[in-house]
């Protein structure tokens, strides 16, 4: 009695020829560029977690001193009968926004150190920004009776910071893509003896030079 040949081993499917489709060239990711992704920056070496809570705490304290400063130095009044719009939360949130995004430009493209986004996204940006106090203001005016006021501040600050984000990500990018002024230029190629002779006094090593002759030297 013979035993049967073990089947041969099927092929992948990657040479299967049915499967060598211009959609399934196109799924193939070594055929993608570099220019062609969306990376997530430089590989960083990453913190210990207690760096990071230190990192977080201290950005956070800052900007939350930060915006409370300009908060006093453009108060709102909000009572009952009278709301005014507190423009000094708006332009917080706005300029904390437009700086996040350039942070995150600029790290998606030029390395940066670890301490950078917990300690300046996180922590300065995290804490500057408030929508907690949008939140609260917008009540404030529905129960004043200026709902329609609300809507629009609501509204207002929501799109303008979507806005400033993308536009600090589009110029962080662009900032960080450009060649820096301090990086050395290429060297000019150095130019050799015999080429820096003109071309009537080229002369071959082994040929002599002629002897003056007396009335050369009168």
């Amino acid at each position: 009695m013979t035993s049967s040949p073990p089947p041969a081993p099927r092929p992948p499917r990657s040479a299967d020829p049915r499967m060598q489709t211009v959609e399934m060239e196109a799924l193939r990711f070594e055929t993608v560029a570099d220019s062609e992704t969306f990376g997530s920056g430089p590989a960083q070496v990453p913190l210990a977690p207690w760096k990071i809570a230190l990192m977080v705490a201290a950005g956070g304290a800052l900007g939350s001193i930060l915006r409370f400063g300009l908060t006093v130095l453009s108060p709102a009044v909000t009572t009952p009968t009278l709301v005014e719009v507190p423009w000094a939360t708006f332009w917080v949130n706005m300029s904390g926004c437009l700086v996040l995004g350039a942070l995150t430009g600029v790290l998606e493209v030029r390395p940066g150190r670890a301490w950078m986004p917990p300690l300046l996204g996180t922590g300065l940006c995290g804490g500057f920004t408030t929508f907690s106090t949008v939140v609260l203001e917008g009540s404030a005016m529905i129960g004043a009776d200026f709902p329609i006021l609300a809507m629009v501040y609501a509204v207002l600050t929501v799109m303008v910071c979507l806005g400033s984000l993308l536009l600090g990500m589009l110029v962080g990018r662009r900032l960080a893509a450009r060649p820096s002024a301090a990086s050395p230029r290429p060297a000019a190629p150095a130019r050799s003896a015999g080429s820096a002779q003109s071309p009537g006094s080229a002369q071959s090593p082994g040929t002599p030079r002629p002897a003056s002759s007396p009335e050369d030297v009168s």
